[in-house]
């Protein structure tokens, strides 16, 4: 990264480096732009992206329906129309 850049960064971040600081963060930064150039060069033709490193069987349980007979209860402390539950107004 060129001073240019590091200084646009700085200001756009709103950051103020001492010179120690400075010296330390910009290579700190060009290591991980070089780090990232090193993947970036890596040849993948061939090969489709992994979304997940283990292929893994995809378990669902069986939807089923209850029917929920203590509803009386659940909203005895609560405020409702015509059996909604009413929140508070955002």
């Amino acid at each position: 990264m060129d001073d240019a850049a590091f200084d646009r960064m700085l200001r756009i971040c709103r950051l103020r480096l001492s010179g120690s600081e400075r010296d330390r963060i910009k290579a700190d930064i060009d290591k991980v732009i070089t780090y990232f150039d090193t993947i970036e060069s890596v040849d993948c033709d061939g090969y489709s992206p992994a979304y997940q490193p283990v292929e893994m069987p995809a378990r669902t349980r069986e939807d089923r329906t209850d029917v929920f007979r203590e509803s009386d209860r659940l909203l005895k402390n609560s405020k409702t129309y015509r059996f909604y539950m009413v929140g508070p107004k955002i």
